[in-house]
């Protein structure tokens, strides 16, 4: 009897202090770099590895190494963030701006629901009180997004800020928990309840130790690598300025250059996208891709659900939203058929939500046949970058 109670006891204290403070503290001391690379503290706003394990930690350090004077815009997308070209701000604004940064935050599939938890998460700690939403029309595709592709981006640390967030009402913070609980079910638990009926409360009630410790297991190996990337690079050399304030560039003079380097990397190549990409890319399978999207909608989908769960989390903290609204690459489009009654229906909706929601909107719609606008077949290229950095300042200097 006494090894029962005694096996009992210790079974209770280590899930205690698995749950408890002392294992975070455990997983930091267990990370270690011999030699960690220094870097600019400006990188953070760019290249913030674990940004996604340790999202307000970074966002606070980031701000922190800025000087009196330096506007700073959070800026949520997706891929297109990480296009390789000058262009894009992740280069250009360090290289040319002496008085304006993007805090980037964004990767592949992470799209308007992470960027809703994110937001709540993040959004207390943003004194500026604006964001930036880049949107993409393929987010915007009938199923939505799908289940596994949004927890390979899901935060952990950002879920449990955002249930944190005193400021988020009760009715856009039931409403986040139940849409992420049906793509997260192990999110469920009494403390985030996702139940819709009597035998839905039932189930997470039998759920609740196996819920709970999934997630805390889950926390702490999002803790393990957030601690793991921030001892991997030390931030303690200066912000480095630009050459320049943003109100004295000459855009057509970057216009031009981006002109140049587009036509340079595109080459001769068809479908406005750059060559390399084209020939790697496109070039072996271009037969079946031709008419592959005609059957492609833009115009019903779940996200636009989670898009105005975004646009509700700002509006409960009192952030003023700027909504990109990005293209589709109107050549290649055309030749894979995609109807273009879907891609205006898409900015067409995004126009009434902003308007509905009070959100200012840039839509790029119309510059679906610029030359040099794209990467490849739907990213931003040297041109639309050059826009979107450009409405962006425009927005946070106003």
């Amino acid at each position: 009897m006494r090894r029962v109670a005694a096996l009992l006891a210790g079974t209770v204290l280590s899930i205690g202090l698995f749950l408890s403070p002392a294992a975070d503290l455990a997983v930091h001391a267990l990370t270690t770099v011999k030699h960690p690379e220094q870097r600019s503290v400006r990188v953070l706003n760019y290249e913030s590895p674990g940004h996604r394990e340790d999202t307000v930690r970074l966002y606070r350090q980031a701000m922190a190494g800025e000087p009196e004077g330096v506007t700073n815009l959070y800026v949520m997308g997706s891929s297109e963030l990480g296009v390789p070209i000058d262009q894009n701000p992740r280069v250009w604004l360090p290289t040319n701006a002496s008085d304006f940064d993007m805090y980037e935050s964004g990767r592949g599939n992470q799209q308007s629901l992470y960027h809703a938890v994110e937001l709540a998460a993040v959004g207390p700690s943003i004194a500026t009180k604006r964001v930036a939403l880049i949107l993409s029309p393929q987010w915007f595709v009938p199923g939505g997004e799908k289940a596994s592709l949004f927890q390979s981006v899901f935060s952990h640390a950002a879920w449990n800020a955002m249930l944190a967030n005193p400021h988020l009402s009760a009715r856009t913070r039931s409403r986040l928990v139940a849409r992420v609980g049906s793509l997260v079910p192990q999110l469920c638990t009494l403390g985030a309840s996702c139940a819709t009926t009597t035998a839905n409360a039932v189930e997470e009630v039998v759920n609740a130790p196996y819920n709970v410790l999934t997630s805390r297991m889950n926390t702490l190996r999002d803790a393990y690598k957030g601690a793991e990337y921030r001892k991997a690079v030390t931030y303690t050399g200066p912000w480095r300025p630009g050459k320049q304030p943003m109100a004295t560039i000459d855009w057509a003079a970057e216009d031009a250059k981006a002109v140049a380097t587009g036509r340079a990397r595109v080459g001769k190549n068809p479908y406005n996208m750059e060559n390399s990409y084209y020939a790697a890319k496109i070039v072996p399978q271009l037969a079946k891709l031709k008419g592959q999207q005609r059957s492609v909608t833009f115009t019903s989908s779940v996200e636009y659900h989670d898009l105005q769960l975004y646009l509700d989390v700002a509006h409960d903290l009192g952030i003023q939203v700027l909504l990109i609204a990005l293209p589709v690459n109107g050549v290649w489009s055309d030749f894979t058929g995609l109807p273009k009654a879907q891609r205006d229906g898409f900015s067409a909706k995004v126009r009434t939500m902003a308007a509905v929601n009070g959100a200012q909107l840039v839509d790029l719609s119309s510059k679906a046949y610029e030359p040099y606008y794209f990467f490849d077949t739907l990213h931003l290229g040297w041109r639309g970058w050059l826009d979107v950095t450009r409405a962006c300042w425009t927005f946070a200097s106003s």
